[in-house]
């Protein structure tokens, strides 16, 4: 049902341009402020309204630049099949509903191991296109520079530990996790940068007829290699074998030719590094879902990420001194759910 008069005039209006529409169902969206709808037509197939909460907003342009952009990469994502700016609707073609995470869940071990070499080959081929490629997008002029990636550490502290978990953090322990957050983010940013969805969980890939679409995609930039390989294999929603990470990783690793041989001590590093900065960055994406938008869905996914978190830190001694305070004010929290 749909409440919102102004709303449903958009989309109505929108949703005649490709056929008879004869329903209008409201979908599940993740962590953004955009409306989706699932149409049914009367004379053509289902599509998808994706509706933007500001018409002819900087967000809804860039989506558009950056889908025409991996289409003509040769990037599976879905099709545009009108875009209304006036009134900040997007028709995209009807992917289904198998999202990855769906298919992971019901997964036997060799369903799984499938679906994720797909997604592994999916994303050497976007970063290998992208940087072969002599066309551009607007991606390429952002990265995950230091001041970007602090600014998302920033944001955690603000929504996960001082909002989500009511702490009030002293100033030494601030400190100290500042420390820690420069750290990470400065060894980060010094990385060669790639092409990177940003999101590559299983929440934003779909399965369509044997293929692996990518939605969600607004957000890309430039960054390291490992970062949606980091987003894939220690995503908040679902929980892959150790021994799968690895074959993935080495997999990733064999077929990625684009990279500068750097070893795989130094890979391997760098993608822990890097699942670190994205958990701890989940973790304020969670709190302020939770505690600004009222929206309990992602509670579950809080113990998981800290769970990686926690390995990561354990795993280089490095890391020790800053321990304390991080458990305190990340670790303790998210593990009382």
């Amino acid at each position: 049902m749909i409440e919102n008069t102004t709303l449903l005039h958009r989309i109505s209006k929108a949703a005649t341009n490709i056929g008879n529409p004869v329903s209008f169902n409201r979908l599940a969206g993740d962590a953004s402020t955009r409306i989706y709808f699932r149409v049914i037509y009367k004379d053509t197939e289902s599509a998808i309204l994706m509706v933007t909460q500001e018409p002819g907003s900087n967000e809804e342009r860039t989506f558009v630049e950056i889908q025409q952009y991996l289409e003509n990469l040769g990037v599976a994502v879905p099709r545009i099949l009108y875009h209304d700016a006036a009134s900040g609707v997007l028709i995209l073609e009807d992917l289904g509903d198998d999202l990855l995470e769906n298919l992971a869940i019901h997964a036997d071990v060799e369903g799984l191991q499938n679906l994720y070499i797909l997604a592994v080959d999916t994303l050497v081929h976007l970063q290998k296109g992208a940087l072969r490629g002599t066309s551009r997008c607007g991606a390429f002029d952002l990265a995950f520079d230091e001041m970007k990636l602090m600014q998302e550490m920033n944001f955690f502290v603000t929504h996960f530990v001082r909002g989500w978990a009511a702490k009030k953090p002293s100033s030494v322990a601030i400190e100290e996790m500042n420390a820690f957050f420069q750290k990470i983010c400065r060894e980060l940013a010094a990385e060669p940068r790639f092409l990177t969805h940003r999101d590559y969980h299983s929440r934003n890939l779909m399965i369509k007829g044997g293929h692996l679409y990518m939605i969600d995609f607004q957000d890309a930039r430039m960054g390291p290699a490992q970062y949606d390989l980091a987003s894939l294999l220690r995503d908040s929603y679902i929980s892959l074998p150790e021994d799968l990470v690895e074959q993935l990783i080495v997999r990733y690793l064999e077929n990625a030719d684009h990279l500068m041989d750097r070893g795989y001590k130094h890979f391997r590093r760098i993608f822990d590094i890097m699942s670190l900065q994205r958990n701890i960055k989940a973790l304020g994406t969670f709190g302020y879902q939770v505690s600004v938008r009222g929206c309990p869905r992602y509670l579950s996914s809080i113990p998981r990420t800290a769970t990686y978190i926690s390995r990561n830190l354990l795993k280089y001694p490095e890391f020790g001194v800053y321990f304390p305070a991080l458990e305190e004010h990340i670790l303790g929290p998210a593990f009382l759910i």
